[in-house]
């Protein structure tokens, strides 16, 4: 599997949500979400149905320690999600 830049994730799969493994968020002291500290992963799974990423992801994520979930569109801000 290939590593991409967060730009290279956004280009290949806009509007999806993304599963990334082995992400890599630069400086770990900087304050912000994940997509903004993401610079560069390894996509396992995308979609644009969350729960399909969630339910089938859980396959794609095996053997590997970290793993990220972003989404690479814009969230409308009044927009709430339940974890």
């Amino acid at each position: 599997m290939n590593i991409l830049t967060i730009d290279q994730i956004r280009l290949d799969y806009p509007n999806e949500w993304v599963l990334i493994a082995n992400p890599n968020l630069g400086e770990e002291g900087t304050i912000g979400t994940i997509i903004k500290k993401l610079i560069s992963g390894i996509v396992l799974f995308h979609s644009k149905d969350k729960h399909e990423v969630a339910y089938k992801g859980k396959e794609a994520r095996e053997g590997y320690d970290n793993v990220t979930l972003i989404y690479t569109g814009e969230i409308p801000k009044k927009r709430k999600f339940w974890l």
